[in-house]
């Protein structure tokens, strides 16, 4: 079972694991905004419903930080090779430096693109114009909060879809 983390302004966080969010209210760190109807954390003298909604008391400061990860990168680039623009599934892909690392290329927002195997390979410790191949688009860091990606799953509540920006 998992929670849905709300910063004090009721704004979306992330999504924690149920031990993390009985770790969060048993410390004093937030409050329930609602509960699951039929789950229940015993311990050895007391019991809790557990949480679905979760509100931290302090206010969340890193919202607008967007982590360097494969996830965000392939987000950015809506899980698309930006070679040959066919989209893939998540253990399909791989980074590719579009300045190799041979060459002076850095591991950054900038220089890394989502990737199919096949173009990977055929690009190799080439630049773009000594392999013939051109990008989708120019990558840049994202504009957007991670904190938009939370990764809903089908069996999470449909009450969190109210919590969420529409898209």
């Amino acid at each position: 079972m998992r929670t849905l983390l709300l910063d004090s302004t009721f704004f979306p966080v992330r999504i924690i694991s149920w031990q993390k969010a009985m770790i969060l209210l048993l410390t004093g760190r937030a409050e329930v905004v609602t509960e699951y109807d039929d789950k229940l954390i015993r311990s050895t003298t007391k019991s809790f419903m557990l949480p679905k909604i979760l509100r931290l008391y302090n206010r969340h400061h890193n919202q607008r930080l967007v982590k360097f990860t494969r996830l965000n990168v392939y987000l950015r680039d809506d899980y698309t090779c930006q070679y040959c623009e066919i989209e893939f599934r998540f253990g399909e892909l791989t980074f590719d430096h579009v300045n190799p690392v041979s060459k002076g290329g850095q591991t950054s927002w900038k220089n890394i693109v989502t990737c199919c195997k096949k173009c990977n390979s055929k690009k190799g410790a080439q630049t773009l114009k000594e392999c013939g191949l051109r990008l989708k688009k120019v990558p840049e860091k994202p504009r957007w909060s991670a904190t938009m990606c939370l990764r809903i799953k089908e069996n999470d509540p449909q009450e969190w879809f109210q919590w969420l920006p529409a898209a």
